[in-house]
């Protein structure tokens, strides 16, 4: 089937065909509705393209993650997808890796396939130059932009975060409180998230009286095996009693590194993770690990835009305007396991 047959079908013009196809606002309802139920009755394809330009929506969302390889990223793909199919709405995965203008061609490729709104999942998409984040303002002026775990100031963008910095600073305290003398915090990410952590990690150290200038900070890399060879090195200058990493996967680096120490986990070191992800459950011993709460992140993200998206109507028919908070925090929870003492 072709226009020229919808046409036919509907008995209305070609010309009218072609602006419901288009979404054109000079076409009456009924004649819309006429032209949409043949193509729904004959399946005409582009199917969906036509039915989401005719309907002002293609009931699709463009996501972005940087690197779909990443445990938590993953997981963060997974629970929105699932999220999305049960609002009756597909998706559009772009991974887009770690550089700037590859993020920007990306969004622009998500513009292009007529996406209802963008999901920016993690918080690798907050540049640590503010005017870098310039790409989402601007897109959001045509569709919402919804941050998982980043954010990002502007009209029509929406970021739902983990408190990662209270998450963080209740983790060393308890470490603290457990009889840890000398804390190690190792990380490999500079992210949103990662600057959150590390403040965390300074609240915490400063509520129980330790001097910034004595807190052991140190980066490696996304890699469990480096992050034991990293581990290796700052024993051997200075032999410490307690782990936090920023991740679960570092977590599992942690005790790669103390099993080869020939340490005995917690007695001699306790560890603590970060994101209660499968990893955790899976290390031997099981890791101690602040749960960052991904699927409520990925839920409270979809509920949300699935408001903005699907607003109320009132008694003329007209959408009601749909108020939401710029920032929305979740709260982290420790899960205790058996890596640590308390």
């Amino acid at each position: 089937m072709n226009i020229y047959d919808i046409s036919k079908a509907a008995g209305v013009s070609i010309a009218s065909v072609s602006r419901v196809i288009n979404g054109a606002d000079n076409v009456s309802e009924k004649t819309r509705k006429k032209v949409m139920d043949v193509i729904d009755e004959y399946g005409y394809t582009p199917n969906a393209y036509a039915r989401g330009l005719g309907r002002g929506s293609m009931k699709t969302i463009g996501i972005m993650c940087s690197d779909s390889s990443d445990i938590y990223l993953a997981n963060a793909i997974y629970y929105l997808e699932t999220e999305l199919r049960k609002n009756g709405y597909n998706s559009i995965l772009c991974c887009t890796g770690y550089d700037l203008e590859t993020k920007k061609q990306s969004f622009e490729l998500l513009k292009s396939r007529q996406v209802d709104a963008f999901i920016l999942a993690g918080s690798k998409y907050v540049e640590p130059n503010p005017a870098d984040d310039q790409y989402i303002i601007d897109g959001a002026k045509e569709h919402p932009v919804m941050l998982v775990n980043g954010f990002i100031e502007g009209d029509n963008v929406y970021s739902i975060i983990s408190d990662d910095k209270g998450g963080m600073k209740d983790a060393f305290i308890q470490l603290h409180e457990s009889g840890a003398q000398k804390i190690i915090y190792v990380y490999s990410s500079d992210s949103f998230s990662g600057r959150q952590k590390i403040e965390g990690i300074r609240a915490g150290a400063k509520k129980c009286g330790i001097p910034e200038e004595n807190l052991r900070i140190v980066k490696g890399k996304k890699d469990y095996s480096d992050i034991a060879d990293l581990l290796q090195k700052e024993y051997e200058k200075e032999p410490f009693d307690s782990i936090i990493a920023s991740s679960d996967t570092s977590g599992v680096g942690a005790v790669k590194f103390a099993t080869r120490q020939g340490l005995n986990i917690p007695e001699d070191i306790q560890i603590v993770s970060y994101n209660n992800s499968k990893l955790a459950e899976a290390s031997t011993p099981e890791l101690t690990s602040v749960d960052a709460k991904l699927q409520e992140l990925c839920s409270k993200t979809c509920k949300s835009l699935m408001k903005l998206l699907n607003p109320p109507m009132d008694e003329n028919g007209e959408a009601v305007p749909v108020s939401l908070p710029g920032k929305t925090v979740v709260k982290t929870h420790l899960v205790k396991r058996q890596t640590t003492r308390f």
